[in-house]
């Protein structure tokens, strides 16, 4: 069986995939997802939580990370992995 999860979308996004995600699993349109997002934010406050709560806890398609794990992963005090080209002939210039 081919089950349809709730994700954020890797392709069709313009802050955090979640309207896209969302637009995808209730076959409409991403754009009139994204509308009635900013509507219902704007008139009731609700839609800025909602949509917080959606990018926190769901993974990106294809068995991403969740927002919070992108979060930590940008606030951590881990250096950078290098780049792992093995052609690059520069493998520690970041230009």
């Amino acid at each position: 069986m081919n089950e349809k999860k709730l994700t954020r979308s890797r392709t069709d996004k313009f802050i955090g995939g979640v309207c896209g995600g969302l637009a995808n699993y209730l076959g409409m349109d991403a754009g009139l997802v994204r509308i009635l997002a900013v509507v219902l934010g704007v008139v009731t406050q609700v839609g800025w939580v909602a949509y917080l709560v959606l990018w926190a806890v769901l993974p990106q398609e294809n068995d991403g990370p969740t927002g919070l794990d992108e979060a930590k992963a940008m606030f951590s005090t881990k250096p950078p992995a290098p780049p792992t080209n093995p052609t690059d002939p520069n493998p520690g210039d970041y230009r």
